[in-house]
């Protein structure tokens, strides 16, 4: 909610002198990233301004310096013409640049000099040209372990991140997956002619309580093949079967020692969240709170780490 909050707080305020901060959103893939960097540009005093999307990752490294920045005739062997890049089309309004992990090392130090310069040199020119625009990038990498590995400038980046939103996954929002899918469900609905559909209470719980791994995307799509396929109005559980996962059969052995394995096998069963808390707190402590090492150990990104340690309210006594 911090996070959220501080998005509508960095579109809605006033900078002074007119010159907004930069916004780095991370989060894994299928989280909205793009969504947040329209709301901070349509909900902000740019809304009327343009608003030039890029991903990074979309264009081989040799290009994407001449479109970002352009270039003038005879730059190159097919500069037959002057070309504005994104940068200057974006004048006065956002520029988004996704998937910003994804940019080599050359074109990181002119992005830092634009940042910090607001100014932008044509690729074959001799000529920098002021330029009023806001960067907003994202990623979901670990720029972080980038920086380490010397693949991302440590001054871009913290140049980049004055203003840090982190886009949580899905799985970790609550009741926002059922919101989430009532709102994909009316409009599929519309979309292919049925209109009265709804979700059973079973589909729902399913939907609630599984892990997502490819977020909102994931949902949408899950969403819109169960509105294809659907013969009744309600759409049961059996419209969602990869929510389902099978079960293991119980040990024949003695019961395990863990304690969320004991729960299972016992079974007094243990909730999902539980289970989440509890593997939160002894990577921590088996790496003594180090939040990088304990990341690496779960496999997850230390910004969603340190969301979860916040989500869970953890605390190094524990």
């Amino acid at each position: 909610r911090r996070d959220w909050a501080l998005c509508g707080q960095a579109a809605d305020s006033w900078w002074q002198d007119g010159d907004p901060p930069a916004v780095l959103i991370t989060g894994e893939t299928g989280t909205g990233k793009e969504l947040v960097a329209r709301a901070l540009h349509f909900d902000g005093q740019r809304r009327d301004k343009p608003f030039v999307e890029i991903n990074c990752a979309s264009i081989p490294s040799t290009l994407l310096e001449a479109e970002l920045f352009g270039y003038e005739r005879g730059a190159f062997t097919d500069a037959r013409q002057r070309k504005p890049g994104l940068v200057e089309a974006a004048d006065g309004g956002t520029l988004f640049l996704d998937e910003i992990g994804e940019i080599d090392l050359s074109v990181q130090a002119k992005l830092l000099k634009l940042l910090e310069e607001k100014q932008v040199r044509r690729l074959g020119g001799t000529r920098e040209s002021k330029v009023d625009v806001r960067i907003v990038a994202a990623t979901n990498r670990d720029l972080d372990a980038m920086i380490r590995e010397g693949r991302f400038r440590a001054d871009l980046y913290y140049r980049l991140r004055i203003l840090f939103v982190c886009a949580p996954p899905l799985r970790d929002r609550g009741d926002d997956i059922l919101l989430l899918a009532q709102s994909f469900l009316q409009f599929h609905g519309k979309r292919y002619g049925k209109r009265n559909l709804a979700l059973a209470e079973a589909a729902q719980t399913a939907l609630r309580d599984y892990a997502w791994p490819g977020n909102v995307r994931e949902l949408r799509n899950a969403v819109e093949q169960a509105v294809l396929l659907a013969r009744t109005d309600v759409l049961s559980l059996d419209a969602f079967p990869f929510c389902v996962a099978p079960r293991a059969a119980a040990p024949a052995s003695a019961p395990p020692s863990h304690p969320v394995e004991a729960a299972t096998w016992s079974g007094s069963g243990v909730k999902m969240q539980e289970m989440e808390r509890d593997f939160l707190v002894q990577a921590l402590v088996k790496t003594g709170w180090n939040t990088t090492r304990a990341a690496k150990l779960l496999g997850l990104s230390r910004d969603t780490l340190r969301y979860r340690i916040d989500k869970y309210q953890l605390k190094a006594s524990e």
